[in-house]
């Protein structure tokens, strides 16, 4: 059974962000900074996404007390692309550039998908960095134990669609993810956008190019995110989607939440039942009150030592 959401609308205000540009390890990156005071969230969107994937939820957390930053990973949203450095040491050093950049100290650090799994590695290698780590749909189990029985035939399974389609049929898929009409609310569309390069013609593509795609795939490969658990040592915050189309996955997925939660050492898990894998698109408020009484508790926990 799923944990039951609180059904009482936050208390929110209403916040604007302020696009920045901050360092990488290199490149520079794009960050959507919500403003707000309290407790630092830092979010981190998931492979071939970017940061407005995260304003459904960023404005109510900052309505919640807490100061908010969405980030443009490499390659994603309005972030400058390389051609390398897709690695796990490069992202994380990606990362603890620009916090140093936005003078943020002890975020509670969230993650969906693939970012989890670069939350993870961050938090995991940098004791008492984090005031709290949040996994969303994400960093719960290696690709390596679910996509194939060998490197080769993980990188067929998750190899990116090549896809070449008119802006508005792109955008139209806004409407799959809320009630919002059957056009979609305009921030699920503005997050559809930011994924994009449009031509002259009106033709959409990919922006994240496929051979950065691929080099996501291997590190996922490599990276064994059980080892990574018990070395978090702040609380751990698990949400999980319980979508009933993900198949044989639901269950390997189950199994690894239950794992986890052995494993780190202070860990919450809660199911988003019936639920597609991009839970802030489709259920911005609940996931973000669960992560606003998360960071709210984390800041709360002294650290280790």
């Amino acid at each position: 059974m799923g944990v039951p959401y609180d059904e009482r609308p936050m208390q929110t205000r209403a916040s604007t962000p302020t696009d920045r540009a901050v360092p990488g390890d290199g490149p520079t990156l794009h960050a959507r900074d919500w403003g707000g005071s309290g407790q630092p969230v830092v979010l981190l969107h998931g492979l071939a996404s970017n940061a407005r994937i995260w304003d459904g939820v960023a404005s109510r957390l900052t309505g919640a007390g807490l100061r908010v930053v969405a980030l443009d990973q490499r390659g994603h949203g309005s972030s400058d692309q390389p051609s390398s450095g897709y690695d796990f040491a490069t992202l994380v050093r990606d990362l603890e550039a620009a916090l140093a950049a936005l003078e943020l100290e002890r975020p509670v650090l969230v993650g969906h998908s693939w970012g989890a799994n670069v939350a993870l590695q961050f938090a995991a290698g940098r004791p008492g960095a984090v005031a709290g780590l949040a996994l969303v749909d994400g960093a719960l189990v290696g690709v390596a134990a679910w996509a194939g029985a060998t490197r080769e035939e993980a990188r067929h399974r998750l190899a990116p669609p090549r896809f070449a389609v008119p802006l508005e049929d792109w955008l139209a898929r806004a409407g799959r993810f809320d009630a919002g009409g059957p056009g979609g609310q305009t921030w699920v569309r503005d997050y559809l956008r930011a994924g994009v390069v449009v031509d002259d013609q009106g033709v959409a593509r990919s922006r994240f190019h496929f051979d950065n795609h691929m080099q996501v795939v291997d590190a996922l490969w490599d990276q064994r995110p059980e080892a990574l658990f018990p070395l978090v040592d702040r609380p751990v915050l698990l949400c999980v989607a319980g979508d009933p189309d993900d198949g044989e996955l639901a269950g390997v997925k189950r199994d690894a939440a239950a794992r986890a939660v052995e494993l780190f050492p202070s860990a919450t898990l809660t199911w988003f039942e019936d639920t597609m894998h991009d839970i802030p698109l489709q259920r911005p408020v609940e996931l973000a009150a669960e992560l606003a009484r998360f960071a709210n508790a984390a800041r709360e926990v002294p650290g280790r030592g």
